[in-house]
């Protein structure tokens, strides 16, 4: 029996050996603010453009080697179920009042982020359903070498995978 709405369109050959690894910043938006801004595109899983950029993300940078994007797939074969589970883990140094109060905004909100690799991708996490802050630390660390600052976790759970998005697309949209 064939499934013609789930049928396989393409296969890859092996890339070559110029990826690189590890997130540069994470822009964050409330989910509320993402969907008014009307993002179009999004149905071939990439935005494409923004029905109004009137509301902005804000631009986090990040520590070299220390945050990351992951995305799992998770699948019941008893059931016929898939789903994605997005989680960006951001690090921010130093510990402040002004990083608290944010980081304490932060986690009453379901949160859409645009994550910027090192290789200059773009992708876009918690379109539909928002991320969570459910994990974090604060901390000074022990050793002169340590971090002095915060490591927060942003996860959720979406029907689509993650979408990717054009530089100039995240331009329109971003607070620096």
């Amino acid at each position: 029996m064939a499934y013609t709405s789930c049928a396989l369109t393409t296969g890859f050959d092996l890339d070559c050996r110029d990826s690189i690894g590890g997130v540069k910043s994470v822009r964050l938006a409330s989910l509320e603010d993402y969907t008014a801004m009307g993002a179009t595109g999004a149905s071939t899983g990439a935005i494409t453009g923004w029905t109004t950029a009137a509301l902005e993300f804000f631009k986090y940078d990040q520590l070299k080697e220390t945050s990351s994007l992951t995305e799992s797939i998770n699948g019941s074969s008893q059931n016929g179920t898939v789903y994605f589970t997005p989680e960006v883990t951001l690090v921010l140094s130093k510990l402040d009042v002004t990083k608290r109060n944010e980081i304490k905004v932060l986690a009453q909100q379901r949160l859409v982020a645009i994550v910027e690799g090192n290789d200059s991708t773009y992708w876009v996490v918690g379109y539909a359903n928002g991320l969570e802050l459910n994990a974090g630390t604060s901390a000074t660390g022990t050793a002169f070498a340590d971090l002095s600052g915060y490591s927060l976790t942003l996860s959720g759970m979406e029907k689509e995978p993650m979408l990717s998005i054009a530089q100039a697309e995240v331009d329109l949209v971003t607070s620096t």
